[in-house]
């Protein structure tokens, strides 16, 4: 595969004290030049059964091309000007949700977290429509949708696919108090936007996990973790057990699951919740980590491929950096996947090159960079 930019090859930092290499990662650079990177997602843009890297940038919506990794600016400025700029996109889904191989993209922009009564002045919602040859522009259609507009993902349902979008705060919050998040759905096709209350205040992510033919959502907040399948809702990790949710996200099932966070919002601390203990009905709460500065990106993934999940965390202050976390005989471990080479704002998990191991790609605020790093595990 050809290969742009500089690669070198990371050993994780434990790996490196002991004389072994417990993951051995190989770093790409593949931008070095973005504004922001708020947002990643990953799907084969051009139908060449290759995945393919997209991100929600300052005033663009971009992808990158697997094997060159030449960037395709798909639209810009998508929101009208606000006195002297255009306000930021904040984030991108993409899914092939009509099995043609190729995926569909949504983008939310307008990003004005201060204001949340008024929508024509916070958040926006848009489906790109495909042109006949990718690396053009793409058309874009607007939704409507309620102000703060941050998250979204395509979930498949009991009725097909929508893209659900989340806000960051409800409808005239002030200060993490007042009406609680919706979270917006909207039906593939007409697009019609219906809002669903989640009871949720200050909400910053939300991860989806298959379930039974259909997708699960797991949703962050202010006053914990809730799950729910088909709007049918649980709440798994409630206020004071957790210090609030910024990052979410879920790996397995039953008593198996696993729920990985970073808490509070921006904050220091990674968390992994699972299975209660005897003689309690809240899960187990096991901190990996405190020392995060503006942790902001979380992944929960077998990287090796021992059936074990391991955790990764980025933080985009400081000089920013992700650490992978590894379950051991003795507990969690923590290990250096980049120290200071990506303020991350933004991670994604997936197997770029086909050889069935998971690959981290990650975006960096102040570093300004796209970065693959490529697994070379046994």
């Amino acid at each position: 595969m050809k290969k742009s930019g500089y690669f070198v090859m990371l050993f994780l930092g434990l790996g490196v004290l002991n004389g072994t290499a417990a993951l051995p990662f190989e770093r790409q650079v593949i931008d070095a030049k973005i504004s922001i990177g708020y947002g990643l997602a990953i799907g084969d843009v051009d139908g060449d059964k290759k995945p393919d890297i997209l991100l929600a940038d300052k005033s663009q919506a971009v992808w990158y091309r697997n094997g060159d990794w030449k960037r395709f600016v798909m639209t810009e400025n998508i929101n009208p000007r606000v006195v002297t700029r255009f306000l930021d996109n904040v984030c991108i889904a993409a899914r092939d949700i009509d099995g043609d191989g190729k995926v569909e993209v949504a983008v939310g922009a307008n990003w004005n977290p201060g204001e949340t009564s008024d929508k024509t002045k916070s958040g926006s919602v848009h489906i790109l429509k495909r042109p006949d040859d990718p690396t053009k522009r793409w058309e874009s259609k607007k939704l409507d949708h309620l102000p703060t507009v941050h998250r979204m993902h395509f979930v498949k349902s009991g009725k097909g696919f929508e893209l659900q979008v989340l806000p960051l705060h409800g409808v005239g919050n002030r200060g993490g108090a007042g009406e609680a998040v919706k979270m917006l759905h909207y039906a593939a096709g007409d697009w019609k936007m219906v809002a669903h209350d989640i009871g949720l205040h200050a909400t910053h992510n939300f991860d989806v996990v298959s379930k039974g033919g259909s997708d699960a959502v797991i949703v962050g907040g202010k006053e914990g973790v809730i799950f729910w399948n088909n709007l049918k809702q649980e709440k798994i990790v409630s206020n004071p057990l957790s210090r609030g949710v910024g990052e979410v996200r879920g790996y397995g099932g039953g008593k198996d699951r696993l729920v990985a966070t970073i808490e509070p919002m921006h904050g220091n601390e990674v968390v992994v919740y699972g299975a209660p203990k005897q003689g309690s009905k809240q899960p187990s709460r096991t901190s990996l980590d405190a020392t995060l500065n503006q942790g902001h990106a979380l992944a929960i993934v077998d990287l090796n491929g021992d059936k074990k999940p391991e955790v990764l965390a980025g933080w985009r202050g400081g000089k920013g950096g992700i650490r992978i976390y590894t379950q051991g005989a003795d507990g969690w471990k923590a290990e250096a996947l980049d120290d200071g080479g990506i303020a991350c704002e933004d991670l994604k998990v997936a197997d770029l090159n086909g050889d069935g191991k998971p690959d981290v790609i990650a975006a960096g605020r102040g570093s300004k960079n796209v970065v693959i790093y490529w697994n070379k595990s046994k």
